[in-house]
């Protein structure tokens, strides 16, 4: 651990453990960069001082020593005792299928980066137009079993205060009688006219990140599978390609589910819940997804 000289240094930069080994293999192709400000105490009033306005900035650009980055974040003891346990449990896997360790390399190139998935509280990019800091708000428009809570709990045991939307959609399965349709996910039993039909169900939000400039493509929409071991697992995009349909495996998101957005929405989702369409097809700078309110839907017009 080593202090910021101020009247000498303004950037220090670390590249990880992670970033050496793809740096050491050609790999390493830095596209992106983010400020943090973790270490910075902007209100005092929380930590019992006290302080006029406009003494904050002196306190925090001079008055206040600043630490220099850590480029890692677990102990070399604690990397080797993970590496040898993925060692075995990779061998285990493979046992009696094919144990020449020749033909094994990859197993031992596995390398336990903690510093990989680095938590940290990026900063964003507010509207110049607003004094309050980029803030994200989600709608449900559909009905689904819906609970939610204001922290996170990830695999090492740290809580995180992101805020979560758990979300349960139910399909409907039942058995229907005559001729088959859309909706039947089997044939017919055996010397009957029964099979076994599915209602699907969707789900619809909308997600607007408020306090920032409405533009074309405002985020962007990442998936992840949450496996039993408490690992989340990112999923891909399949591939689009207007001359052959390429069928996903189950590393694409569409192996799971259908995403749609905007102008993509079926027509009777949106009438079914009485959205104005025009908020879907338009390319003003809108702040919601406004329902329809002169809807004569169940009530005699004015």
């Amino acid at each position: 651990m080593e202090f910021f000289n101020k009247k000498e240094e303004v950037l220090d930069f670390q590249i990880t453990s992670y970033g050496k080994n793809l740096l050491a293999t050609g790999n390493f192709k830095p596209v992106f960069y983010a400020f943090l400000d973790d270490e910075i105490l902007y209100d005092v009033f929380g930590s019992g001082m006290t302080e006029k306005q406009n003494a904050s900035e002196g306190r925090i650009q001079s008055d206040t020593p600043m630490m220099k980055v850590s480029p890692t974040i677990t102990g070399a003891e604690t990397r080797v005792q993970q590496f040898i346990d993925n060692v075995t449990s990779s061998f285990a896997t493979v046992s009696g299928q094919n144990s020449d360790p020749a033909n094994n390399v990859g197993i031992f190139q596995q390398q336990p980066y903690g510093d990989r998935e680095r938590t940290s509280y990026l900063i964003g990019r507010s509207s110049l137009s607003s004094e309050y800091a980029p803030a994200w708000k989600a709608e449900i428009l559909s009905t689904p079993e819906l609970s939610s809570s204001t922290r996170y709990l990830d695999t090492d045991g740290q809580i995180d205060n992101i805020p979560q939307l758990d979300i349960t959609i139910d399909y409907e399965t039942y058995f229907q009688k005559g001729r088959l349709s859309s909706d039947s996910i089997t044939g017919y039993y055996e010397d009957t006219n029964f099979f076994l039909a599915l209602k699907e169900n969707y789900l619809m939000m909308e997600i607007i990140e408020e306090n920032t400039d409405f533009e074309k493509e405002n985020y962007e929409i990442e998936i992840f599978l949450s496996e039993p071991e408490g690992e989340y697992i990112q999923k891909s995009f399949a591939p689009v390609s207007e001359t052959e349909f390429i069928l996903p495996s189950d590393k694409n998101v569409e192996y799971f589910m259908n995403i749609l957005v905007d102008d993509e929405i079926p027509p009777d989702v949106v009438s079914e819940l009485n959205i104005d369409d025009r908020a879907l097809f338009s390319n003003a700078s809108r702040l919601k997804l406004n329902r329809d309110l002169y809807s004569t839907e169940n009530e005699e017009p004015c």
